[in-house]
């Protein structure tokens, strides 16, 4: 029975599909029906191919959109995503009153800084539309921006709580699940920013091991554990990276941290050694990486290519671009911008089953030009994050520098000395532990239900 109500089902989609190719087909001689050939394409599912005319109608139209016409926008961008829509010029997405066009619109604004603009638009999202969670979102880092830290912590537990109740409706949103942990997130960084380093401890512990986002947060719990003055704590956090399950993940400031804390610890060549591993292991490829992102400036081309060839055969320039793209291909945006690739190529595949008409040629020009545009959209965000990362690395190198320069003083005044030879390392007296917590000996294993609990126990040699 099920499967004669799915045959059912397929077979009304096919000819509600075809109706509506025909529809639009008859009115695409007439411009001034450009309104009713997008909607036509849109219930046809030619959301791609609507893309280009949806741009040229927000630039001629006069005034606000219709009702109608505003259903029909939010279909398209939820299907093919917002990034299309985020390059288009301010007074385009002002004549909407979606409110999926309100959340673009205020994330244009706050990337601007023009904060009050981004909260006016925020407010005009009701509490039941589907983008309200991360609005609530956009709305509580707003508050964090401006220092408005109670504002901020009220705006990240209502963003958590509306998280839950759509994930009730929708389990298996990623999305969702990403919304809510990055809100209980917010809450920990609002309370590391206030030096509320206690209650961050705590909260940063209502993260689960299971979410997306844990190891980032590990390296965010050391900084608090160092700011509480406890070392050991930090360069147990840190040492969790070493794990082969994170050897995707790039952050050089662990090594710097690291370094810092073996400096607060009067450990100069632990310090030492860790700053020349790194200038050996990033100098040349950070080196290469700064001509790649000259040289390629302005070809998001190149980048796409980049790193659909990586996820082919795993090759890259060097081996810190190899870890990098790694990365990259791992977060939740990069995976949803290859999904709507693979829906504008499905959808080109389907309009050329089309007969062969003029108004078809018309649809598949559209669909590749929807095409580059989001192989381009793709390629600016590789850019964006391989720049991130040379900038983290520059900072990083000056860290290092410091670190290196403060191990010199200290040797020059005769401090500490190089003395190579073994020394006694590590106690459990020097552990800051709780009931709660046991002692367990590391042995050089990474345990998945151990990481992140890990705790070093030196003694400082200040």
């Amino acid at each position: 029975m099920f499967s004669r109500i799915s045959i059912i089902l397929v077979l009304m989609f096919s000819l509600n599909s075809f109706a509506s190719w025909d529809a639009a087909q008859k009115n695409y001689k007439d411009r001034n029906k450009l309104s009713l050939i997008i909607k036509e394409l849109v219930e046809g599912g030619y959301y791609f191919a609507a893309l280009p005319m949806v741009k040229e109608y927000l630039g001629r139209k006069s005034g606000k959109l219709s009702n109608s016409m505003d259903r029909t926008l939010a279909k398209i961008i939820n299907k093919v995503g917002v990034k299309q829509f985020e390059t288009l010029p301010f007074r385009y997405l002002e004549k909407s009153r979606s409110q999926v066009v309100r959340y673009i619109l205020a994330k244009k604004y706050m990337r601007k800084k023009r904060y009050s603009s981004a909260l006016k638009e925020l407010n005009r999202i009701t509490t039941t539309h589907s983008v309200y969670p991360f609005a609530s979102n956009m709305k509580a880092v707003i508050y964090s921006l401006a220092k408005e830290n109670d504002q901020s912590i009220s705006e990240f537990r209502k963003c958590e709580q509306s998280s839950l109740r759509a994930l009730q409706r929708d389990k298996n949103n990623r999305r969702l699940q990403l919304n809510r942990d990055y809100c209980v997130l917010g809450v920990a960084r609002t309370k590391f920013a206030s030096r509320e380093h206690i209650d961050a401890d705590l909260l940063y512990l209502d993260i689960p091991k299971s979410s997306m986002i844990w190891p980032e947060i590990l390296f965010e719990e050391a900084w608090n554990s160092y700011y509480k003055r406890d070392y050991n704590r930090t360069l147990g956090k840190l040492v969790s990276y070493k794990a082969p399950v994170f050897a995707h993940m790039f952050n050089p400031e662990i090594d710097v941290l690291s370094a810092l804390s073996y400096l607060k610890l009067c450990l100069y060549p632990d310090a030492k050694k860790i700053s020349n591993d790194f200038y050996k292991k990033y100098l040349k490829d950070a080196r290469s990486l700064r001509t790649y992102l000259k040289r390629y400036r302005k070809n998001l081309g190149y980048y796409h290519d980049l790193i659909t060839q990586y996820k082919k055969n795993k090759r890259a320039p060097n081996e810190l671009m190899k870890t990098l793209l790694s990365s990259i291909s791992k977060e939740e945006v990069f995976r949803d911008l290859k999904k709507e690739l693979v829906g504008v190529s499905r959808e080109f595949e389907k309009a050329r089953n089309q007969s062969n008409t003029r108004f078809k040629r018309f649809v598949l020009q559209n669909i590749q030009e929807s095409i580059s545009s989001q192989k381009k959209i793709i390629g600016g965000h590789v850019r964006g994050k391989l720049l991130s990362h040379y900038v983290k690395l520059y900072k990083a190198f000056e860290g290092m520098s410091y670190i290196k320069l403060e191990v010199l003083a200290q040797r020059k005044a005769k401090l500490y000395s190089f003395d190579e030879t073994a020394r006694e390392r590590g106690d459990i007296k020097f552990i800051q532990r709780n009931d709660k917590q046991y002692f367990w000996d590391f042995n050089g294993e990474f345990w998945a239900d151990e990481l992140g609990d890990y705790v070093f126990a030196l003694r400082s040699e200040c």
